[in-house]
């Protein structure tokens, strides 16, 4: 990695730690800088404006985020298994994150969680050019076990699993609700997939 490089790879992290901490609008050029160990100058060299940092950090960490999560996803999909599926995908970027040089997987997925709470506009063209084709082929494999699903049924679903999974996440870290320590995250993702599937087979048989 160049000097260049690394100094971008260092200010990424701090953004991702600043943005995942106080949100985007509480996040600033130069505490970002400050936590970088660089100047303020630097970020505006490498990335521009804030909004700037933020999407070209999203962009970034998508790459290896997409290739973990699909990797999972190709093999869950040789199980023919839908649990085995869903839990796949979630657990990726925990189980399988290989380079934390800007966040490990745990910080990119709180950081993914904070973004849902942005203004749309903001992330928008990121999510769709870098993150929302790998996840359609997710919901498109788990689907396919769940034919004639009403989409309000599917979006509510995914709209709980996706709460209850960045809750698992992201708990130790925001000690959400005071709870003690999550043990395994992964086991507790396992439990969520089986308790997700669960659901959709309820509502999957309602419809026949």
């Amino acid at each position: 990695m160049s000097k260049s490089d690394e100094t971008k790879a260092q200010i990424m992290r701090a953004a991702v730690q600043q943005f995942t901490l106080l949100g985007y609008e509480g996040a600033g050029i130069r505490p970002i800088a400050n936590a970088a160990g660089v100047n303020v100058g630097l970020i505006r060299y490498h990335f521009g404006h804030k909004a700037d940092v933020y999407r070209d950090t999203l962009a970034y960490i998508s790459e290896q985020y997409n290739e973990v999560c699909m990797e999972a996803l190709r093999e869950a999909q040789q199980s023919a298994d839908v649990e085995n599926i869903v839990y796949a995908w979630l657990a990726a970027p925990i189980t399988r994150w290989r380079d934390a040089s800007v966040a490990s997987g745990e910080e990119v997925l709180c950081f993914l969680n904070k973004m849902g709470y942005e203004d749309p506009a903001l992330t928008h063209d990121v999510y769709e050019s870098h993150y929302s084709y790998a996840l359609l082929q997710w919901q498109e494999a788990i689907l396919e076990f769940f034919p004639g699903l009403p989409s309000n049924v599917w979006l509510w679903w995914l709209t709980c699993l996706r709460g209850m999974y960045f809750n698992i996440v992201a708990h130790n870290d925001f000690t959400l609700w005071g709870l003690p320590p999550i043990t395994s995250k992964d086991a507790a993702i396992h439990r969520l997939a089986t308790d997700a599937v669960a659901l959709l087979r309820t509502y999957a048989h309602h419809q026949e």
